[in-house]
């Protein structure tokens, strides 16, 4: 009769001593773990699958407990310069496995800070003496736009998001004593 994969892995652990796994027990500890993953109840917590197991590291023994960290890059297929970090206890006793988010680590350079200040003066000026400046989308109404696609350098969504706000913070701040507000994306100047 053929072992399971669960016996194999079992087989497997019960020759480590505990503490750190060595790297040289990992890769066979590792197939044999993807093999039986799904029999993990919570193995799919996270959208965790078992061909992710190859990332897996920092494999400690305590038993019944095996323990690892995985990253995981979710968050830099959508911009991030930072893949997050997870820890996996696997219960062997009762076919558990938990995850619990330990940190964070950094893949890419992050972007240079980009001070919006100058910019904000810069489009203020513009609109207070009603000056045309490409940046600017005016109504006839005397209301004006601030395109920011044509002043923020690319980035991340996230980081575009905040460089957005920053500038808006800015502008209406240099707008406000000179009698303009906010108007969803327009600024207005107050009737008089």
């Amino acid at each position: 009769m053929q072992e399971t994969d669960i016996q194999r892995l079992k087989q497997v652990i019960s020759r480590l001593s505990p503490g750190p796994v060595a790297l040289d027990g990992q890769p066979e500890l590792l197939r044999l773990l993807e093999e039986c993953w799904h029999l993990f109840d919570g193995s799919d917590d996270e959208a965790m699958a078992a061909y992710k197991l190859g990332r897996a590291e920092n494999l400690y023994w305590h038993p019944p407990f095996l323990i690892f960290a995985i990253e995981r890059h979710g968050g830099t297929s959508l911009g991030s310069t930072r893949a997050e970090l997870q820890g996996w206890t696997l219960d062997l006793e009762h076919m558990i496995a938990k995850c619990e988010k330990i940190g964070y680590r950094q893949m890419y350079p992050k972007q240079a800070p980009f001070d919006v200040k100058p910019i904000a003066r810069e489009l203020c000026e513009a609109i207070i003496s009603g000056s045309r400046d490409e940046r600017l989308d005016w109504s006839r109404s005397g209301a004006v736009r601030v395109l920011t696609g044509r002043i923020l350098p690319e980035s991340s969504e996230r980081t575009l998001e905040g460089r957005r706000k920053r500038l808006r913070k800015a502008i209406g701040g240099l707008l406000a004593p000179h009698g303009w507000q906010s108007s969803g994306a327009w600024w207005k100047p107050e009737k008089r």
